[in-house]
This record gives structure tokens, C-alpha cells and sequence, in this order.
């Protein structure tokens, strides 16, 4: 009787021990996914800012930023133009990131909208990236149904249709 009362304990003792363990690696998986998570939200601002830090150490990048606000007032060389496409192109990555890591569940709804906000600021206030953009969006099919560039999308819906070159 005796030894059966030992061996219950022992039992108990044993699935405590497995139910602790498991509640420990719950809790580190949880832990890892939090870590996951921030370095997401790091490494996607740390893109975004590389450019603002060239503006205020590169008179050449400050130039280009007044470009990209106020297109109008100057007259884009083929240099430029290439910045312009390639400023373009690193926030388009930076936004189809944010996209496929909310995909994957590193970032929230509310982290995508802030990056959908954003373009949607850079849209309004940034005209000189609009005809690029465009571009990016209309020869890449593959994002045009991601949340992140709806803002583009209707954008685009708006343009008038060009007519088709009739030789």
C-alpha cells in the first residue's frame, strides 16, 4: 500500500513536471515571437531611415528631397531621374516588407496601416515619386492586391487611360 502511494506521487510529480515544462516553452515561444516582432519593426525603420539620415549628410540626397516635394521646380537630369527610381524602389521594398512580414504574422494590422499611412503621405506630399511609383506598381502584377499599396491602386484607377499607339 505503501509503494502504490509512492508511485502515485511520483506520477503526479512527473506530469506536473511535463505540464511545467511545456508551460516554459510556451512561454519562451511567445518570448522569441516578441523578439521576432520588435526586430521586424527595427530593421523596417532603419530602411526608411538610411534615407532621411543621407538628407541631412548628403547635400546631394537634400537636393533630391525638395525634388521629390516640389517636382516643378527643377529640371531633373537623367541622374537625378535614377535617384528618383531608386528612392522609389527602396520604399517600395520597405512597404511590400511590412506587407509580406504582416503576412506572416510580425506585424499587426494597425503596424500595416502605419506603412499604408505612410504612402499615403508619400503620395501627397512627395509628387516627384508618383510617376515612378506607378511605374513599380503597374510591372509588378504581384502586389497590386496587397492592403500596403491599395492607396497606389487608387491612385492608379484614377488616371486616365492612355490611348493605344496606332501606327
Amino acid at each position: 500500500m505503501k509503494s502504490k502511494r509512492w508511485r502515485d506521487l511520483v506520477e503526479m510529480v512527473a506530469v506536473l513536471s511535463v505540464v511545467a515544462g511545456l508551460l516554459l516553452v510556451a512561454w519562451e515561444i511567445r518570448q522569441a515571437n516578441r523578439i521576432a516582432k520588435a526586430q521586424t519593426v527595427m530593421e523596417l525603420a532603419a530602411q526608411y531611415n538610411t534615407f532621411n539620415s543621407a538628407r541631412f549628410g548628403n547635400p546631394e540626397v537634400a537636393r533630391l528631397a525638395l525634388m521629390l516635394l516640389e517636382p516643378d521646380k527643377f529640371d531633373i537630369t537623367e541622374t537625378e531621374a535614377s535617384m528618383i527610381s531608386g528612392v522609389v524602389y527602396q520604399f517600395h521594398n520597405i512597404l511590400w516588407s511590412a506587407q509580406i512580414a504582416y503576412n506572416n504574422g510580425l506585424l499587426s494590422l494597425e503596424d500595416l496601416t502605419k506603412y499604408r499611412s505612410d504612402l499615403v503621405w508619400m503620395l501627397t506630399y512627395m509628387p516627384g515619386l508618383i510617376p515612378e511609383f506607378i511605374i513599380a506598381y503597374e510591372t509588378q502584377p504581384s502586389i497590386q492586391n496587397a492592403f500596403v499599396f491599395e492607396p497606389l491602386a487608387e491612385l492608379v484607377a484614377k488616371l486616365p487611360a492612355e490611348p493605344l499607339n496606332v501606327d
